[in-house]
Formats: C-alpha cells, structure tokens, sequence
C-alpha cells in the first residue's frame, strides 16, 4: 500500500475561507507517486506544511511527542480558523496488508476490478484554552475510530532537518537507534515467550554479567578486582551501625532486559571523530532498517526533510540514486523527500518531482503535465545544475546563447529590474531546444503555475546582404514572408498559458545590436577586442591595443558610411560587416563579444541616459518586453523605469 493522494483544509497557508468543509474543495490536493516523491522549491512554498500535516496524521515509528498549536489553523488573529482537517488515501492494498483495516476499506474500480481503498481524516477543532482532535477512517463522509492496532501500521519514518545524527544514534532513554531495533522482528519476541524466553542479547549480557561479578568478587583474593570491593564494603561496613546487616555491593552491568540493552547500545563508524556528512548517512541508514523488513504488512513511507543536509553534492547525487532504485524495488516503500537543492532537482527525474509554488503543488508526473516522453528523456539528460534553478523561480527567461545569457542580466540591471530582485532565473539552453523546458510550466489539468516563462529567440532570417554558396540572396519579399512564418511558428510553438516568446525584429541579437545606431560603434569595439582577448597568449591584451581598436573602429565605420552614403540600407550593410563578415567571418567568440558589451554598458557613468537609450531602442525592445514580462510590467514613458 501507499499514500496516493493528501488534502488538507484549513492547515497552515492551505486556507478555504470557512470552517463548514462540506462540499468544499481543499486548500490543496497533493498526489503522491506509489515510489519516489520529491517535494521541491524556495523557502515558505508549502513543503513543510505537507510533511508536518502527514506527521500529524499518522505519526512517526520514533513516536516523537508532538501536538497542533494555533499557528497551524490557517489565517491570523481574529481572522484564524476554528477548524482544519487533514485527509490522507492509501491504495495499491495486498490482501494481507488490507486485512487489518477490512472494517475501514473503501472500494474503487481500476483498470476493471475493485481495489481497497483506505480514507483517513484527522480534525481539530480550537476551543478556548484547548485544541481537540480526532482521527476516523471510513468510506463514508463521517467513518470511524480508528484502533490502536491499525493506526501502529500506518506510522511513517520520518528524519527531520538538520537532523543532530551524533545524538541520534548515541546510548540514553530516548535512544533512536534503540527504537529502531525494538521495532525490527530480530527484537521481538511472541507474546507467549515474552516471560520465560530470552532474547539471545540478555542470555549474552547475563554471561558478561556473571564473568564480570568474578572479577569484582570480594571473596576471591585472586580476583583482579578484589582489593575493590573489599575496600568498598569495608567503608560500607563502617557506616552501618553494629546491630545492622551491612549490604553486599556487586559490579555489573545494570539493565538486563532487552529493552534496556538496546538503550545503552551504540552506533559508530570508527572510534576517530565523524564528520557530519558520514554521521548523517549512518543515520538515514539506521532508519532506513524499518523500511526494508519483508516481514511488516504496514505502510513503508519514508519521509526525509532537507536530505541534503550536511551532504555534499556528490554524496547528495549518490544518497538519491540509492533511494529511487529502492523506491522502485516491490517491497522497499515509498519516500518523500524536500530539498533545497539545484543539484538534487537536476539529478532526480521529472517524473518525481512536486513543485510547490505560493499555495499550490504542481507533480511533474505525465498524466499532469504537456511533456511528451521524448521530452522526459531530453531533460534527464541535460536538466543540469544550472539549468535546475527554474524549478525554484518566480519567473524564468530561457535562451539559447552565451550572448543573451551575459546580456539580458545587464539589461534588467541598468532599467532597474535586477533578475535577483524578482527571484528570475535566466536559464541558456544552449540550442534552440526551448520546448523541452518551456513544456515543464504547461499542463494539461488545467492548473496554471503562474509562472512567467519568457523564450527569447532569434528570427534566423537571413538579411537581403547575405548570400548562399551559389552568390543567390534572398529578395525583400522572401525575408518578410520567412520573418512572418517565423513569428507564426513560434507562437504557435510557445505562446501557452504564461509561457510567451519574445523574437527580435531581424536576424539575430548580435545583427540588430549593430543594426542600432546608438549601439554600433560600441558594439563593433567589443567585436573586436574580443578578437584580441581570444589571441592575447596572457589573456590580457596590451594597454595600446584599445587605443588601435578604437582607431580601427572608427576607420572601418567611416569606410562603410562613405562607401553607402545616401543607400536606404546602409545600416543594415554596416551590421553584416560587423555580424556576419568580422564576427562570424573571422570565429570570434559571441560569448566574449557579449561579456565585452555588456561590460561596456554596464560601466557607462550616465545610468539614467544609458537606461532611457535601452527603453527608447527598437532593436533591444523585444529583450526588455522580456524582463518586464517576467518582472512588472513596462511604466507607459520609456525611461521611468529608472525613477
């Protein structure tokens, strides 16, 4: 069995804005895959609201002593809750695991035949000076209460964050190691040998115990220990008045019942100290103990908050590889994890993934989302690290070159709409394989993320100046009927829901950049000092070589002025100069092109002139209609958004 589906009303930010349920939807419905779940986003998305409503639920095999306050009703002050209800559906039920819960099971036709299903609700209510719960099972709306028995099978493995594993795993009452092999079948014994069976541990202890009371004994002289206990009941002797009968003190070893052994036992990895990285996956191994008995019938859910705690990220890479195989083995159990953690949202598959955003869960699983299974394939294979960070944005730019990727950010900081600041990830794909990460925020259950997505693109239609290898160039009306065909092709591509793609009036980024005339002299510079960054054996050109760039600049932008004076395209032939016949012409880098440029820009003293430039340009507005896409919308005056 397994938790398929979670609900919640009324706990924490899962508000629905009254206290009557009946025929209310959830403030959130969470469904949950039968192996491997990771509950993934920024700080305050839910993920603990999730876990802690499931803690409350069904408790925890570590039987932590825990208890709903006021701040878990939703709302505030006077505007708070009186009432909230947890809602919990297992399935996927053998005959022996549903055989303690028959008077609570539900059916449901899947796939043609009936199937258990088990519905758990846990309410609490707030009173004046208490907080009243219930926990009832049922198919009906109101069920039953749920006995003791059936509700010890439903505790789930639960590993806090910033777990303390050192504390953990040390001897002591509230020993977690010791309720670990308390609830493994090696430490338990049948009701009928509970008194006159031992557990082979208190048969070795009672050995230990009789071979240490030897050593100590006060009536061998030939013991090691005694001149000990001589010296000790021989002050006890002197305590006692001479009518008492002195006791006899013996040394051994103390707790002899299996219980109390498992409390003074230990588990280290060495006896030289740990670090916490080693300490933390002993732990989560420990625990992992209650998840792997064949024996046990109850619901094997492992949850882990934060798994990449005092891990590194190989360890992280690891530590994920071994649960999700796990996960997917018959009788290992389902997990549900949170992270943090771009490595980890890059590594584990989309299939797994639940984005939490503002108030809702998003599962990445196909029957949710537009993703087809070439595109599943596609991101596990190049959702890397970097690329990770969409799955925790506010909003997202996706491009597809090093140019855009080094400029837009300069961009959105000089017309003050710093990335940062609106939590936008820019992310470089790298191709123009824009639809495999595009298709991640669309989704065919109708619920919108309400995340701005921005595909910014190039036209890749070729200007009248360019010719193929036969000297053949296209005609006026070829590029406009291929720039509309374009547009239309990219619309219908991805213009989904709040994922919009943002295309340049001509060619491409680099091309219109020196298409503009406030930009070309500056933009051709950066052309070529990055030719002169790429072949300086230091890295670092000499000092005298910007001022023989700078007059190289000048003479060639003069050559071409003159040369097409009074030619309606002139601008257009002076930027395939630049473009196509220097940059591509002679390989030199867009990447350290655009790191120039953007260098450049953003050093200007002007800020309030170079940002009004920026918002006044023909050629970089479909950039900055991008940014403000995924930022705040464009003030109507170009240039207040400096103000």
């Amino acid at each position: 069995m397994f938790l398929s589906e979670l609900r919640l009303w009324n706990f924490r930010k899962y508000g629905v804005g009254t206290d009557d349920f009946d025929g209310v939807d959830p403030g959130i419905m969470v469904p949950f895959n039968e192996g491997f779940n990771v509950l993934i986003g920024e700080n305050d998305s839910g993920k603990t609201a999730i876990v802690d409503s499931i803690r409350h639920l069904l408790g925890t095999q570590s039987r932590e002593w825990y208890r709903l306050d006021e701040s878990d009703f939703y709302g505030s002050e006077k505007n708070r809750a009186k009432k909230l209800k947890i809602e919990a559906i297992f399935q996927n039920f053998t005959p022996k695991e549903a055989a303690p819960f028959l008077e609570w099971m539900g059916f449901e036709e899947r796939n043609g035949k009936q199937e258990y299903v088990l519905t758990l609700r846990f309410t609490a209510e707030r009173k004046v000076d208490r907080i009243i719960t219930n926990l009832r099972a049922g198919a009906d709306p109101v069920g039953s209460q749920l006995d003791g028995e059936a509700r010890e099978l439903l505790r789930i493995t639960y590993l806090k964050p910033l777990r303390d594993a050192e504390s953990e795993l040390t001897p002591g009452r509230r020993s977690r190691l010791a309720q670990i092999l308390a609830a493994h079948k090696l430490f338990q014994k049948t009701p009928s040998a509970q008194s006159e069976q031992k557990h082979k541990l208190e048969e070795i202890v009672e050995e230990a115990n009789t071979a240490i009371k030897e050593y100590f004994s006060a009536k061998d002289e030939e013991a090691h220990g005694y001149e000990i206990m001589r010296t000790v009941n021989g002050y006890l002797e002197d305590f006692f008045s001479d009518g008492d009968c002195p006791p006899t003190a013996d040394i051994s070893i103390s707790g002899g019942n299996l219980g109390e052994i498992l409390r003074r036992l230990s588990l280290e990895l060495e006896e030289n100290p740990t670090g916490l990285g080693s300490l933390n996956l002993l732990y989560i191994a420990t625990e992992l103990l209650l998840l792997q008995s064949s024996d046990f019938q109850g619901l094997r859910l492992g949850i882990v908050e934060e798994l990449e705690a005092h891990l590194h990220p190989q360890a992280q890479l690891r530590l994920i590889d071994f649960l999700e195989k796990q996960a997917a083995e018959e009788i290992r159990g389902q997990f549900i994890l949170t992270t943090h953690s771009t490595t980890m949202g890059a590594s584990i598959d989309l299939k797994n993934l639940l984005i939490c955003r503002g108030s809702k869960v998003f599962p990445m699983a196909p029957k949710f989302t537009d993703l087809y299974p070439k595109n599943y394939d596609f991101l596990h294979r190049f959702l890397d690290a970097t690329k990770a960070n969409l799955l925790f944005a506010r909003g997202v730019i996706l491009v597809e070159g090093a140019a855009e990727n080094l400029l837009v950010p300069v961009i959105a900081e000089i017309i003050d709409r710093p990335l940062q600041r609106y939590g936008v990830s820019i992310i470089n794909v790298g191709s123009t394989a824009f639809l495999h990460y595009a298709k991640i925020f669309s989704r065919k259950d109708g619920q919108h993320m309400d995340i701005p997505v921005a595909v910014v693109t190039d036209m890749d239609v070729k200007p009248l100046e360019w010719e193929d290898g036969k000297g053949n160039s296209p005609t006026k009306e070829d590029v406009v009927e291929k720039q509309a065909k374009r547009r239309d092709y990219v619309s219908q591509e991805f213009d989904r829901g709040s994922v919009k793609a943002f295309l340049p009036c001509n060619w491409t980024l680099e091309y219109d950049i020196a298409l503009d005339p406030t930009f070309t002299y500056c933009f051709y510079e950066s052309v070529l000092w990055a030719e002169k960054l790429s072949n300086a054996k230091t890295g670092e050109p000499q000092k005298k070589k910007a001022g023989e760039v700078w007059n190289k600049v000048q003479e060639d932008i003069g050559k071409w002025e003159k040369c097409w004076d009074g030619d309606s395209r002139k601008s257009e032939k002076i930027a395939f100069e630049i473009y196509h016949q220097t940059m591509l012409g002679k390989d030199i880098s867009k990447a350290i092109t655009a790191q120039v440029f953007a260098e450049k820009l953003a050093n200007r003293k002007q800020r309030k002139e170079i940002a009004t430039t920026i918002l006044n340009s023909e050629r970089l507005k479909y950039l900055v209609d991008a940014i403000c896409y995924v930022t705040k919308p464009r003030d109507t005056e170009a240039g207040n958004a400096t103000d």
